[in-house]
């Protein structure tokens, strides 16, 4: 069984919040991905969608998660799974927010401005 120690895992920045890998596939994770944003206070993650389903749990603070035309306050402990191709934004709340995300294996990211990626944390 592979053992990753918390100082070995990668860490990445996406627009000011912090993104630390937990599992990928580049580390042995072949067929999922395990990693948590942090955010600070009243930051939030871009608008995007993604062509496989993810499941965010905020294990710390608070947020404001769009999903879709729907607005939800998500506090602690609170999970959501994101339908295949639906659009996303989450903003952290005043305390600001940590959130566990897992999804499959190079899980594609648009944007909308066009733009897409396989995000490094999920490769």
């Amino acid at each position: 069984m592979p053992i990753e120690h918390a100082a070995d895992h990668p860490v990445f920045e996406l627009g000011g919040a912090t993104v630390t890998s937990f599992a990928a596939p580049s580390r042995g994770a072949h067929e999922v991905t395990l990693y948590r944003v942090d955010l600070p206070p009243g930051q939030g993650l871009p608008a995007h969608h993604h062509d496989h389903l993810d499941v965010f749990t905020v294990v710390a603070g608070g947020t404001t998660f769009q999903l879709g035309e729907e607005s939800f306050e998500l506090t602690e402990g609170d999970s959501v799974v994101v339908p295949i191709g639906v659009r996303h934004v989450l903003q952290a709340g005043p305390a600001g927010a940590s959130i566990i995300v897992t999804m499959l294996p190079g899980n594609k990211m648009f944007r909308d401005d066009g733009s897409e990626l396989v995000p490094p944390w999920v490769q």
